[in-house]
């Protein structure tokens, strides 16, 4: 097994759910010894979400979890008792970093603030993922993911301008995921920082800036007093995402070229030069002029054969893949992006792999998602020297 980029990093994630997991997670992947930390009665909420093979809810067989936390040890801990907080506190003076998403008020309840932790270990990184951050109004407000959006400004620039808003991305919590990825990234800087001075630091996420950055382009051009417009706009292209004859496609015209291109494409010349049509504020208006022309040409042609045709006259055209598309797509084959795992209760199973690609110190799975408690003997006993009385005596105290 060859080091990786974060060997030799300890992480204590007492994240629940999305957020804070996959911010360990993606620590995890590259070599961070990361340490799940779940309480007694039924761990991370994630076990319960599923989805499950057969539908037949498993708390050790959530795809969900499986997926946030390949690569981590698990334990059990009870933070709610005086015994459970002095355990942690000896876990942390081994840590390198904490990473929680708990709501802001939680962590200070506990005694465990990063003010707290400082005290006890003076480099440890803190990274705490919120709704809206540890300061401010909203600070200790609840919210979904339809609410971080709405406040993150994606609602108002989605959608069909003669209709509501829409939420993207459908089911998937996607601030989480947004808001794991900044939490990562915060994490790594302080580390950087750390190895310089010795000094840690508390590294703070706000779900609500995270998908707002996201948005940022549009934002930030409506800060310009002759651009107030801008907030205003929802980006629906013309063509957009059409139907075909096996399902659809994406088409995105955006210069004049691509425009001239798909007119070629289509066999429709005579509108590639024409006002009433070859700029997108004029298609935006003719909208159901552009779909009675284009329509038919799409629904004789299956999603492949206008992709390869799109190729061919370089217009940005793609297929609109499902998963199975997705699992059998010669690209991502091509890059080894999925990988097949042996599990104890989901049983083979293919996942996603790493988003970025390392020459010198690539990703790896060493280990599956663990099972609730699995890893309490080798943590307690490898961190903390607890022997095999000391561990029943916790379990039957419901420390652990």
């Amino acid at each position: 097994m060859f080091a990786q980029a974060l060997s030799g990093i300890r992480v204590l994630d007492i994240g629940h759910h999305i957020a804070g997991p996959y911010c360990a997670r993606l620590l995890a992947d590259f070599g961070a010894e990361v340490v799940k930390v779940e309480r007694t009665e039924g761990g991370d909420p994630s076990r319960k979400a599923g989805p499950f093979p057969n539908d037949k809810p498993d708390p050790e067989a959530s795809g969900l979890f499986f997926y946030l936390n390949t690569n981590k040890l698990g334990i059990t801990l009870n933070l709610k008792t005086d015994t459970g907080i002095k355990i942690f506190h000896e876990l942390v003076k081994q840590a390198d970093v904490l990473v929680e998403n708990f709501s802001p008020s939680v962590m200070p309840s506990l005694g465990l603030s990063h003010g707290d932790l400082k005290a006890i270990n003076r480099g440890l990184v803190m990274t705490s993922i919120s709704n809206f951050g540890q300061s401010g109004p909203y600070r200790d407000y609840k919210a979904t993911d339809i609410v971080l959006q709405s406040l993150g400004g994606w609602l108002r620039s989605r959608g069909e301008t003669t209709r509501e808003p829409v939420r993207a991305a459908g089911a998937l919590r996607i601030a989480e995921y947004i808001g794991g990825i900044y939490a990562a990234t915060g994490t790594m800087t302080a580390l950087i920082h750390k190895a310089e001075t010795g000094i840690g630091q508390h590294v703070e996420v706000s779900l609500a800036e995270a998908v707002s950055t996201m948005n940022c382009y549009p934002v930030a051009m409506s800060c310009f007093p002759r651009n107030t417009g801008w907030s205003k706009v929802r980006w629906v292209y013309t063509p957009s995402v059409e139907e075909c004859k096996d399902g659809y496609v994406g088409i995105n015209t955006l210069t004049g070229a691509h425009w001239r291109d798909l007119c070629a494409l289509m066999d429709m010349p005579d509108w590639a030069e024409n006002p009433d049509y070859n700029t997108l504020a004029a298609r935006l208006r003719r909208r159901g002029e552009v779909y009675k022309r284009i329509h038919p040409w799409l629904m004789e042609r299956t999603r492949e054969k206008i992709f390869a045709e799109g190729r061919d006259w370089r217009v940005p055209v793609a297929m609109v893949y499902n998963t199975e598309d997705i699992l059998e797509s010669p690209q991502y084959q091509a890059r080894d992006y999925f990988v097949e795992v042996e599990h104890p209760s989901l049983g083979k199973i293919t996942q996603p792999g790493a988003s970025l690609k390392m020459s010198r110190t690539p990703w790896q799975i060493k280990r599956l998602a663990p099972l609730l408690g699995e890893h309490n003997v080798e943590v307690y006993g490898k961190l903390l020297g607890y022997g095999k009385e000391d561990l029943v005596r916790l379990r039957q105290a419901g420390i652990i």
